[in-house]
């Protein structure tokens, strides 16, 4: 980091995600789409189906929402019809390569992988065409209905409805259903012993389809919610990466959504920190993408060294 001193370096950061007021929002503001994605990642994870999909997912949910907020207009149930529309959005999406994976044994990661880029450019598509928004000269729909915007709880924020909804709501359904249902019993069961599984009489190829749509379904409405809170009208632009990011919370969370919640925040802060980082050290921005990239082989090294020490008798999981 060119002789920088990394202690005045994560300092900065810290300073840039929790600062002030402001920051901490800002931090929980990146956080909420963040985490609402990696929840239901952990639920495919959970039984070793790996969506790479969420991106795509995120996409088509998000769009999805808005052309139902859009149509119903000004309706005091625009906003919970938009968000549900959203997360069958992402559902039917993440459907496809469930299918594959469930009932014709193709690989998620390259189909769901691929869907990304059919997804996004199909929406850059509709962007530019038939739901261009007349007021504007760039690719973005029109602006959502007042009754579809979450609600901002701190004047002169943006900490909107959305970020209560997925810390207060969505992350402890998550939690119970799988630390506390028979589905999540089924999903731990089929991740760590499919044939065992099978022999126990649960439906591997159910649980595989509904792990995939579940976490689809999420992603769709992580999309809505980034629409209704931040953005007000869907663009092209409207997810930074936050399909991807997902991955690394799910890995670095070890697919509990206690875990992941903290993860999320963690990885947040690094994000909105590094400007401030990069601004007052003169770094790139880049290196939070390093920092990225090292706690997932930290994770996924560590997660290996235990297993093996566990199997020589070593340590007990």
């Amino acid at each position: 980091m060119n002789n920088t001193n990394p202690i005045l370096a994560y300092y900065y950061i810290f300073i840039g995600a929790f600062g002030n007021i402001n920051l901490i929002v800002e931090t929980f503001v990146r956080a909420t789409p963040i985490l609402i994605i990696s929840l239901g990642l952990a639920i495919s994870f959970k039984c070793k189906v790996w969506n790479i999909g969420a991106e795509g997912q995120l996409y088509m949910g998000a769009m999805l929402g808005t052309i139902t907020a859009i149509t119903l207009g000004e309706f005091y149930l625009t906003f919970p019809i938009a968000l549900i529309i959203s997360l069958i959005g992402g559902a039917l999406w993440a459907s496809i390569p469930a299918f594959m994976k469930s009932k014709l044994g193709i690989n998620e990661v390259i189909t769901t992988f691929l869907m990304n880029f059919v997804s996004i450019n199909f929406i850059q598509w509709l962007l530019a065409f038939p739901f261009k928004s007349p007021e504007t000269l760039f690719p973005e729909s029109d602006r959502i209905p007042n009754s579809a915007i979450l609600p901002i709880l701190i004047p002169y924020t943006r900490m909107h409805l959305g970020i209560v909804i997925a810390f207060l709501l969505i992350l402890p359904l998550i939690h119970f259903i799988i630390t506390k249902t028979t589905f999540g019993f089924k999903l731990k069961a089929v991740g760590e012993n499919p044939e065992a599984a099978r022999y126990a009489g649960i439906d591997i190829e159910k649980i595989l389809f509904l792990a995939l749509v579940t976490s689809g379904a999420l992603a769709g409405m992580a999309g809505f919610i980034e629409v209704s809170g931040i953005q007000f009208r869907m663009r092209p632009t409207i997810s930074p990466g936050y399909g991807y990011t997902g991955i690394v919370i799910a890995l670095l969370g070890q697919n509990n959504p206690i875990g992941i919640a903290i993860a999320s925040i963690f990885i947040a802060a690094i994000i909105n920190g590094s400007s401030t980082m990069s601004r007052m050290l003169n770094q790139p921005q880049g290196i939070v993408d390093f920092i990225q990239g090292l706690l997932i082989i930290f994770v996924l090294a560590s997660d290996y060294i235990l297993k093996y020490m566990s199997r020589r008798g070593l340590i007990k999981l």
